[in-house]
């Protein structure tokens, strides 16, 4: 069995009357499914696989080892609305994100207001617009501290 080098399957998630994605819907295949309201996810997101991040690691002498530090990605995010219209907000406050996956927010990110990530986004636990690199749209639950309570990616 060979390696496959193109990506004949989309990637699609479920979402439930109120607009949130179904947890555990994601499938694979190469046209949307017919019942159930489902959107496909972009290529960048539906393949994080291909999006590897790195450290660099520099040793100076055997006992001495220095880490390079790769800036936190940047972003934005819009004022504070509801669970339902989120998406439809402006993102237009500059943020930084602290991410678990390349290309995805998930829960358990972190919002910061600078990009040494000392300075946490105070989300009042509402939900906001959050847009990153890679120019996708989240509807995002974002703590006191800056950290995703809740997510789902925006319909295009």
């Amino acid at each position: 069995m060979g390696s496959i080098n193109k990506r004949p399957l989309n990637a699609y998630v479920r979402y439930d009357g109120s607009g949130r994605v179904v947890a555990g819907s994601l499938v694979l295949r190469r046209k949307i499914p017919k019942v159930g309201n489902w959107k496909e996810l972009p290529a960048n997101i539906a393949y994080e696989c291909c999006y590897p991040t790195t450290t660099t690691t520099t040793t100076v002498a055997p006992t001495t080892t220095t880490t390079t530090t790769l800036a936190l990605p940047a972003g934005t995010y819009s004022a504070a609305g509801d669970a339902a219209d989120a998406c439809a907000e402006t993102s237009d406050t500059a943020m930084f994100i602290q991410q678990a996956s390349v290309a995805v927010v998930s829960v358990g990110d972190k919002l910061f207001n600078d990009a040494a990530g000392s300075n946490p986004v105070d989300g009042d636990t509402l939900f906001h617009k959050v847009t990153i690199a890679n120019a996708t749209n989240w509807n995002a639950q974002l703590a006191l501290d800056g950290s995703v309570l809740a997510v789902n990616v925006c319909p295009a």
